[in-house]
């Protein structure tokens, strides 16, 4: 057992043996190969910037392989932990290699070094190169945080690694990007990290990282490499400069020092550095090559994460698109003035131009050939309204090429159009004048007329008379030599258009014509003058108003013989007169007058009756005086009428009758088969179509017929001298007979009276008078020799009816035949001894009255 256990233990000893022994002889091999590879040699390190570590190296020029290859080691911190390991193959005919390593944690973080070797396939790779260091900030003695990187400008998508350097006493709990939280790493002792896989672009603001102190930042941008730019090509305006531009497919996100750069290059000429503000439509210009048709431009971007371009070669003479720099624009009333102003070097060029309104979508070309100077391009737009704003624009281009762009458009107002409708009024008495009246109409509601021009020219002479007038109406001394007058109205902007009006140097008076409105107004026509050139005017006015008259006027075309005004310009019972002329070279003549009355009204004034007309018995010819031709009437005068009433009380309520004068101008009428002495009521009234006004009242009395009571009075006593004529021979005889062979004479009293007041009443001799007539009482009462009956009446209620024995009154007896029968009683203030007396008196005067019948009469 123990020779087998010593056995065992010898034979694992010499097999470790045996083991050591080639390992040596192998690592005495590999140390005697490597001895004859040259070992590489770091000449350089160096940080372009925060992320790139630039290295340079040797290689002995001895070996025979074309292409090398070399192992390249990066560490970090003092321990020198391996953050990448590459191979990189190298031209062995380079004296120098150059490496440049990017690193994603920012070199100031922390230490960097680099190693290299040589690997060769022929023969074991060479020994590792010394470490070469470059140091980061950590070892600076400072007591700040510091955070990397700053202010940088990071490429969108890319892994970037964030560190934050702190003091020894300094804790780190968290860090973040933007607003997120992310886990941290630790480098070192003194230096944490965070990793941000794929960033995104920031806004010009860029992004911040910071600590959980929230005391320190660092503020950096996130972009992207630039990219080609496409649709590049260049133009020119003047052949002076040439402006190329081009489209961006991404924006650019940055601005500022960090913002892209533009350059372009152009052949057989130096770069030009463009400063593109504007990247929505960016353009760079350069100064044309004199003599030089072919130009061959490229466009280099760059930014801090790399460049692009892009190459463009034009004909310039098919690259020419001019753009007028100035467009003018003179307004008028119904047309304006265009002017494009064009400046370049177009020599040889045929030139087009080109304007375009708004509204209306009006084009006027005009072509001419250009030249080294200045030119201009006049355009008149027509038939235009007035104050109304319109737009312009224009263009140019060269023949055979496409149009240059337009202008920006311009906005102008036509002028506001000031219409002078202007007449006049001449009169000759009391005195010559022309009275010049005018009606201004504006396109602008919003015109200030500052005044007016008035000017006078005179026939057969070069006089012309101007003055300034700011109403709207001026009265001038006529003259027979006084031919043309001009009204302009001063606006703003100048003058408006002339109104002109010519003075005729005489005029005939037309007859007048009347006319009536209806509910529409007046619808006035009349015949064609043959004279009449230009048109026709028609003129109005109220008549008979105490205002002065307010003058209107209508023109009307010379082709048409009618007008139509509205009930808007007239009122009703107002006449109106219309005067037409007609207007020719020699100005305007009176053609026809009429005058009329929208509508008629009633008249409003009385008629003046004469107060002595003829009177008869049997009729009245009343007289009166009237205006009917006055134009304060509210209507024409048409007639009269005339309505008579009896006023007698034998005449009925019914007794009256109307009697109508037709013609206005007649100012008498006689009234006939009227009754003798009779009271009339006269009443006289004006009418129109609209009826009749007030009346005029006035009383008549018809005169008595004194030639028919004459012969009823002769007629009887002719009849009674005849018998006494033929009796007067047999008055012997008849004396002889007895008394009662003439009883037939005696006649009673009453009988008398009846007969006597029937005669009366048909020769109208006893009238009713202005007294009160007593009751009448018949008696039967037989007569006494020594009292005889007797008429009395009284004036006052007290009279009593007369018996045998009265007291006799102070009445006064009516002797008259024709009145015998009745009695006048007047009551006299009398004594009472007067008053017997008077009785007495008239007691004995009737005496020898006898009656059968008493007749009393009382108040």
């Amino acid at each position: 057992m123990l020779r087998e256990l010593t056995s065992t233990t010898m034979i694992l000893h010499w097999t470790k043996m045996l083991t050591v022994f080639i390992l040596f002889e192998n690592v005495k091999g590999w140390n005697s190969s490597s001895d004859t590879v040259t070992v590489p040699d770091i000449i350089n390190l160096q940080a372009l910037d925060m992320w790139r570590l630039e290295m340079e190296w040797m290689m002995n020029q001895n070996e025979e392989e074309r292409n090398q290859t070399y192992e390249i080691q990066v560490g970090r911190t003092k321990n020198m932990d391996i953050v990448d390991s590459m191979n990189v193959s190298k031209r062995s005919l380079e004296a120098v290699h150059t490496l440049v390593w990017t690193s994603q944690l920012p070199l100031n973080c922390v230490d960097h070094s680099v190693r290299i070797r040589f690997i060769s396939e022929a023969s074991p790779p060479s020994s590792w190169s010394s470490w070469k260091t470059i140091y980061g900030e950590m070892n600076l003695a400072h007591n700040q945080i510091r955070l990397f990187p700053d202010e940088q400008v990071l490429r969108e998508g890319s892994t970037v690694m964030f560190c934050c350097i702190f003091p020894t006493e300094t804790h780190i709990t968290s860090l973040f990007f933007g607003k997120t939280l992310y886990e941290v790493i630790n480098i070192s002792p003194r230096v944490k990290a965070i990793r941000v896989e794929n960033i995104n672009a920031t806004n010009s603001f860029g992004v911040i990282f910071y600590h959980d102190r929230n005391s320190e930042a660092a503020h950096n941008f996130v972009t992207f490499p630039p990219e080609k730019p496409f649709d590049f090509r260049c133009e020119t305006e003047d052949m002076r400069l040439v402006y190329c531009s081009w489209k961006i497919q991404r924006a650019p996100n940055l601005t500022g020092d960090r913002r892209r750069k533009y350059t372009l290059l152009i052949s057989d000429s130096k770069a030009v550095g463009c400063d593109v503000e504007n990247t929505d439509h960016p353009s760079c210009g350069f100064d044309v090559i004199q003599q030089q048709i072919t130009y061959n431009t490229t466009l280099l971007v760059t930014n801090s994460l790399g460049q692009a371009s892009e190459t463009y070669i034009f004909n310039i003479t098919d690259r020419v698109f001019p753009v007028p720099e100035h467009l003018e624009v003179t307004a008028g009333v119904f047309d304006s003035l265009v002017i494009l102003q064009l400046d370049g070097c177009f020599k040889g060029l045929l030139l087009i131009c080109q304007i375009e309104l708004e509204p209306g979508g009006i084009k006027q070309d005009l072509d001419k050939n250009g030249s080294d100077s200045m030119q201009y391009y006049a355009f008149k737009l027509q038939h235009l309204k007035p104050s109304t704003q319109y737009s312009i624009r224009g263009r140019c281009a060269v023949q055979g090429n496409d149009w240059g762009r337009w202008t920006t458009q311009r906005l102008f107002i036509t002028e506001p159009l000031v219409t002078i409708d202007l007449w006049r009024q001449i009169r000759d008495h009391p005195n010559r004048t022309v009275t010049l009246l005018w009606k201004t109409v504006s396109s602008d509601s919003e015109l200030y007329i500052e005044a007016y021009n008035v000017c006078v020219s005179y026939r057969n002479t070069e006089r012309n008379v101007c003055m300034t007038i700011t109403q709207t109406q001026v009265e001038l001394t006529r003259d027979l030599n006084m031919s043309d007058i001009t009204v302009r109205a001063v606006i703003q902007s100048g003058l408006s258009e002339p109104a002109h009006i010519t003075i005729p140097s005489a005029y005939i008076m037309p007859r007048e014509k009347r006319i009536m409105g209806n509910e529409k107004g007046f619808q006035l026509t009349w015949t064609r003058d043959s004279t009449t050139t230009c048109d026709y005017i028609v003129e109005w006015c109220m008549l008979g108003v105490a205002l002065p008259c307010n003058l209107q006027w209508r023109k009307v075309p010379a082709n048409q013989s009618s007008l139509n005004l509205n009930t808007g310009y007239f009122k009703a019972g107002v006449l109106y007169e219309f005067e037409i002329y007609g207007c020719s070279a020699d100005g305007h003549r009176r053609h026809e007058k009429q005058i009329g009355y929208f509508k008629e009204q009633k008249p409003t004034q009385r008629p003046t009756l004469d107060s002595s007309p003829n009177i008869t018995w049997s009729s009245v010819n009343l007289k009166w005086s009237f205006n009917e031709k006055d134009p304060s009437h509210t209507g024409f005068i048409t007639r009269y009428v005339i309505m008579v009433q009896d006023d007698s009380e034998a005449a009925s309520n019914l007794s009256y009758f109307i009697q109508s004068v037709d013609d206005p101008c007649s100012k008498s009428w006689m009234v006939s088969g009227l009754e003798e002495d009779r009271s009339y009521t006269f009443q006289l009234a004006a009418c129109t179509s609209a009826g009749c006004g007030p009346e005029t009242t006035a009383v008549f009395r018809t005169r008595k017929n004194f030639y028919l009571l004459t012969v009823k009075v002769l007629v009887p006593l002719v009849v009674l001298v005849g018998c006494c004529v033929c009796l007067w021979s047999y008055r012997n005889l008849i004396r002889g007979f007895p008394e009662e062979a003439f009883g037939f004479l005696h006649v009673k009293a009453l009988d008398l009276d009846e007969d006597l007041y029937e005669a009366s009443e048909k020769i109208h001799t006893l009238m009713i008078e202005d007294c009160k007539w007593c009751d009448v009482e018949i008696l039967d009462v037989r007569p006494i020799t020594t009292e005889k009956p007797w008429l009395t009446g009284a004036e006052d209620q007290s009279c009593s009816f007369i018996t045998p024995e009265v007291t006799p009154p102070s009445c006064h007896l009516t002797t008259d035949l024709t009145n015998f029968t009745y009695v006048s009683c007047v009551q006299q203030d009398l004594p009472s001894e007067e008053l017997q007396t008077e009785a007495t008196k008239q007691e004995s005067e009737i005496s020898g009255f006898s009656s059968d019948y008493v007749t009393s009469v009382g108040t």
